[in-house]
């Protein structure tokens, strides 16, 4: 009997399940929109439940449409975004809507642990930042303004632990996310308690889930759960992972040689190492999901899921006509325009920036000659500026690299991806995946089958280039002067 996985990858924007088979080629994929709530007040929501809803009616799609037999379904392995908090009492049931990681209602918080120094004590555990889309820094926020919910806390979960949960009524917390939460001393690879107390928050230590590796079945399938997902009782479930982590690994990162970037709702740029980095030049260090490595993160909310809200502001109309073919028209406009015809500079600081939470996006250097097409090209390039300030705070800490790995939808953009290869300056790496985080966990799902010695392994014969793509070092100057610009403009405005 054939086997096949199943991976579900929860992102910001969407949730997208993929089948794969033994090979790690992807049989089939269903998608969904992921619903959330932005307030006014930074405040950035999701309703648990509905999440739980819509990734059943993604899976239960995925086998009937597919056409193969659930029995034929091997295992099922979840991703979701990390950071941000989903609480659930001692029914099981959830306690609040879910906290996501582009929430910053904990900020003056945070910003009074720094002030008190500390933060600088959790470093010496962490080996990473605190800020305010941090689970510990949601927990606090939640004692001081909702006590009733905190104290019916039973358990606290990420989202793909929440979700794993539902489907196998087990608590379980992986390495990865765990690590990059703020919970675990990376000395001891353990939970740290004396963080939970330097944080006022010790009664929670106790409702931290038990740790599992990444590629390890930490339970089955619910007949309750099953009934809506559309499997089988029973059916093995893996711990899962880590967006970035599932990502990363989806884009063959085994080795130190490569930076990968996910451009998507978040932007994240890192790569992975044999010890953290322990000298506060990055933002975070987390365990990765291959055992004895870590993985060297910078980030921000900044990246090119900023693109939907910029359709809807500038290009509502064109999109009402033209459906999905917006994103080639957008390409188009961007061409049109030569890198050198404005000064314009845009900060995609919408969630906030890297360094404050409070950052707000910009448009800078309008003029009368200035239009929509002007300011969607400055939008392209600030973002890519932004995932070049992380990739230079990288650069301290390892040698250049011999390519970046590029994952998110703007891949399937000739313009996007050219723009950061020529902004980086490095090489550009495509893999040949429709689903980079999906992949990463039919990886992981043939390493739990038995069908992968290990990870290394299983890269080796899954992962393939599509394509390189180099720098035109013609475009060099203007855009390391343009990038100047971005840079000096957010420190002016304490962003960065």
């Amino acid at each position: 009997m054939k086997k096949y996985f199943i991976g579900v990858d929860n992102g910001g924007t969407y949730i997208k399940a993929s089948l794969f088979d033994v090979n790690g080629d992807q049989v089939w994929q269903e998608k969904l929109k992921n619903d959330t709530t932005v307030y006014r007040t930074r405040k950035v929501e999701v309703d648990p439940d509905n999440l739980w809803r819509r990734n059943c009616q993604c899976i239960s799609n995925l086998i009937t449409n597919s056409k193969i037999p659930a029995e034929h379904i091997e295992n099922i392995s979840i991703a979701g975004q990390g950071k941000g908090l989903y609480i659930v009492d001692k029914q099981g049931s959830t306690i609040r809507s879910a906290i996501t990681s582009a929430d910053s209602r904990a900020w003056e918080i945070v910003k009074k642990w720094h002030e008190e120094g500390i933060a600088d004590e959790i470093y010496q555990y962490t080996f990473q930042g605190l800020f305010a889309s941090h689970p510990v820094s949601i927990l606090r926020w939640i004692k001081e303004n909702e006590p009733e919910n905190y104290k019916r806390i039973n358990w606290i979960f990420s989202m793909k632990d929440y979700l794993v949960y539902k489907m196998t009524n087990t608590a379980v917390g992986d390495y990865c996310n765990q690590s990059g939460n703020s919970y675990m001393n990376l000395n001891t690879g353990r939970y740290e308690p004396e963080i939970f107390k330097l944080l006022g928050i010790e009664d929670m230590f106790d409702k931290l889930p038990p740790l599992h590796y990444s590629a390890e079945v930490c339970g089955a399938v619910t007949e309750e759960a099953a009934l809506q997902m559309g499997c089988l009782p029973g059916t093995k479930v893996l711990t899962g992972m880590f967006d970035v982590d599932a990502s990363a690994l989806g884009m063959g990162l085994v080795t130190g040689d490569r930076i990968g970037i996910i451009a998507g709702t978040c932007g994240i740029n890192a790569y992975i190492a044999k010890e953290p980095v322990r000298n506060h030049s990055v933002l975070m260090n987390s365990y990765y999901c291959i055992p004895g490595y870590y993985y060297i993160e910078e980030g921000s909310n900044t990246s090119a899921g900023i693109i939907e809200w910029v359709i809807d502001t500038l290009f509502a109309e064109e999109k009402k006509s033209m459906g999905d073919n917006i994103y080639e028209y957008l390409d188009e406009i961007v061409q049109s325009k030569g890198i050198e015809e404005n000064e314009l500079c845009f900060l995609p600081y919408l969630y906030g920036s890297a360094l404050n939470s409070r950052s707000t996006g910009v448009w800078s250097g309008l003029t009368p000659l200035d239009d929509k097409r002007d300011m969607l090209r400055a939008c392209y390039e600030g973002i890519v500026f932004t995932h070049r300030w992380h990739v230079d705070r990288l650069l301290k800490n390892m040698k250049k690299p011999k390519a970046v790995r590029l994952a998110g939808g703007i891949v399937h953009s000739k313009v996007w991806v050219q723009l950061f290869a020529d902004i980086l300056k490095i090489p550009i790496e495509i893999i040949d995946a429709q689903d980079i985080g999906g992949y990463g966990l039919a990886i992981a799902a043939g390493i739990a089958a038995g069908e992968h010695a290990d990870y290394r392994d299983a890269v080796e014969k899954c992962i393939r280039i599509k394509a390189t793509i180099y720098p035109d070092r013609s475009a060099a100057e203007v855009y390391d002067k343009k990038y100047q610009n971005y840079i000096c403009l957010a420190n002016k405005l304490e962003c960065i």
